[in-house]
């Protein structure tokens, strides 16, 4: 939990301090300014921990108008728990019980790109999928045969922050970064990752 605060107080300061200083260098992300809307597509991996430790990953499409962000994305988060039982049958095989965060946010946030680099911060609304699990798999995103044994939607109160930088290709930019992501609610959660995007800002 501190190094969440931490990283959240981290990310607000860091905006701030951006939002602060004079904007866009020669060397800014091309604009036009007569149109200022852009659209990309967001992959990212990483690590959560909360209500379910482990993997997270998931995608997003991002649109801009001036600095306002919209997200339509998808968020992972799995643990994989101990051994529940063992089949001995004929050969024996081990299953496993697995925690399971399937999200899919829907957020409004502000978008501020500098030097060749990009801050964003959004928060919003998300249907939230929680499930229990058993399967013969260890790593639980990959199910054969599995098991459900709970299921509960709620809504959530997602957020995200990215900071990323950019390698221009005529009008596609891509994008690599980091992104600090999570959810508010029974079942919250809080991940860092590694983050890659792919737009036009022409």
């Amino acid at each position: 939990m501190k190094l969440f605060y931490f990283c959240f107080c981290f990310s607000i300061f860091s905006i701030s301090t951006i939002f602060s200083q004079d904007v866009f260098t020669n060397s800014s992300i091309p604009i036009n300014k007569a149109n200022p809307s852009i659209g990309y597509i967001e992959l990212f991996a990483g690590g959560a921990f909360g209500y379910v430790d482990g993997f997270a990953g998931g995608a997003s499409i991002n649109f801009r108008h001036s600095n306002v962000l919209f997200t339509l994305g998808y968020v992972m988060d799995n643990e994989q728990g101990g051994l529940e039982y063992v089949d001995n049958t004929l050969i024996p095989i081990n299953y496993y019980k697995h925690y399971r965060i399937d999200n899919f946010p829907v957020m409004v946030g502000f978008y501020h790109p500098f030097r060749g680099a990009s801050l964003s911060a959004s928060a919003g609304l998300s249907l939230l999928l929680y499930s229990e699990y058993i399967d013969v798999n260890t790593f639980s995103i990959f199910s054969s045969n599995a098991t459900e044994i709970y299921l509960n939607t709620t809504m959530g109160f997602p957020y995200e922050f990215n900071l990323k930088l950019f390698s221009k290709n005529e009008d596609a930019v891509v994008g690599y970064g980091l992104k600090l992501f999570g959810n508010l609610g029974k079942y919250n959660y809080t991940g860092l990752a590694l983050v890659f995007s792919l737009g036009n800002y022409k």
